[in-house]
């Protein structure tokens, strides 16, 4: 019996205890369910309305080599044919004899092999007479290459370079010209041929776009806008230049593959031949020509040093292209195909002789100013 005055206890409220724990603890649950689904949503509201910039970030896969034979050429009697197509790949008739014969020096490496060279082989290198990859290993996905061993490092480009030079010696009767590209370089080899046609190739001679070095204001031939050499400059470079020793004798030669070169032909007596078209235009470009058509580059930060070193006027814009372009530098992957696609499958067409290349008339040289 309870005592008088004093209250009764409360039945024990452990059950009751547990059950709003237990309702609290399923609110709480269902709230944070709610919180991740609402989230969820946000995030791959997101996701679609930014997929693009989101992919963007992500690491891409190598992109596949393309290869695509081209149509015949049509003839006059088709509809909206057009006769004198060019032919893929080797040399080609000119109307004057036979197409000069261009051999193609490639300059690449084993890392590159992958996402650029096997691009080239794909695309514009088909048109040389013979093209070769100047590299250290072999490798199934390009058709030709000279092997040097020991010599991959860029600041080796030089002894790369003249390595693919002495092989080219060796084969003189074989070709006319030899240009020199790099694997993330594209040249129109058709116009090449027609910039070269009415030259005599045993003249020692050389040409591609004409800069200044900063330390000498000597004139100099950019590598990466690929440069040409007749096969009596070729001659004259590996005699004299490389076996006789001359060039490495009389010269400072640094680790800049196209100074050293410009600087070795000019000890030799080779003469530069200006690059322009008839128009003044440049045809050997160090960019791609997305670049090349914007006129707003032209006070672009990024290209004034272009614009301080060149030894002729370096314009940007769509009315300063050459018709006759020979190389663009820099070019990706897809731009690559881009540019076969346009030039050889859209419109395989020649559109008649180019601008022969000229001499150049004697400068004083100066410095950099």
């Amino acid at each position: 019996m309870w005592s008088r005055g004093l209250s009764r206890p409360w039945p024990s409220s452990t059950s009751s205890l547990v059950k709003r724990r237990n309702r609290l603890t399923l609110t709480l649950l269902l709230i944070g369910c709610l919180v991740v689904i609402v989230t969820a949503h946000q995030l791959l509201l997101l996701a679609y309305t930014y997929n693009e910039y989101i992919l963007a970030l992500l690491p891409r896969a190598q992109l596949p080599q393309q290869t695509r034979v081209p149509r015949p050429p049509r003839t006059a009697g088709e509809e909206g044919g057009r006769g004198g197509g060019r032919e893929h790949g080797g040399a080609t008739g000119s109307g004057k004899g036979s197409a000069p014969r261009i051999l193609c020096l490639i300059s690449t490496s084993p890392k590159y092999h992958e996402s650029r060279a096997k691009h080239v082989v794909a695309t514009w290198s088909s048109h040389c007479s013979r093209a070769v990859f100047l590299t250290t290993l072999e490798d199934a996905a390009l058709p030709e290459v000279v092997l040097t061993p020991e010599v991959d490092a860029y600041d080796q480009l030089w002894e790369k370079v003249t390595l693919g030079f002495e092989w080219a010696y060796g084969r003189l009767g074989d070709f006319e010209w030899v240009v020199k590209a790099d694997d993330d370089s594209f040249v129109l080899v058709e116009n090449l041929r027609a910039a070269v046609l009415e030259l005599n190739p045993e003249t020692p001679v050389a040409t591609g776009v004409h800069l200044r070095t900063w330390e000498t204001g000597e004139t100099y031939l950019n590598g990466g806008a690929s440069y040409v050499l007749s096969r009596g400059a070729v001659r004259t470079l590996v005699e004299k230049g490389l076996r006789e020793g001359r060039c490495k004798a009389d010269l400072e030669l640094g680790t800049s593959e196209d100074v050293n070169m410009a600087a070795c032909l000019a000890l030799l007596g080779v003469d530069l031949l200006d690059s322009r078209d008839s128009e003044g235009r440049q045809r050997f470009h160090i960019y791609p020509p997305q670049e090349l058509v914007d006129p707003r580059q032209e006070v672009d930060l990024r290209h004034l040093w272009l614009k301080k070193i060149s030894i002729h006027p370096y314009k940007f814009g769509y009315g300063e292209l050459s018709d006759e372009v020979i190389s663009f530098h820099y070019v990706d992957a897809e731009t690559m195909y881009l540019i076969y696609y346009l030039v050889y499958l859209v419109n395989p067409s020649v559109q008649g002789p180019g601008s022969p290349l000229k001499a150049l008339p004697p400068e004083p040289k100066s410095r950099p100013t």
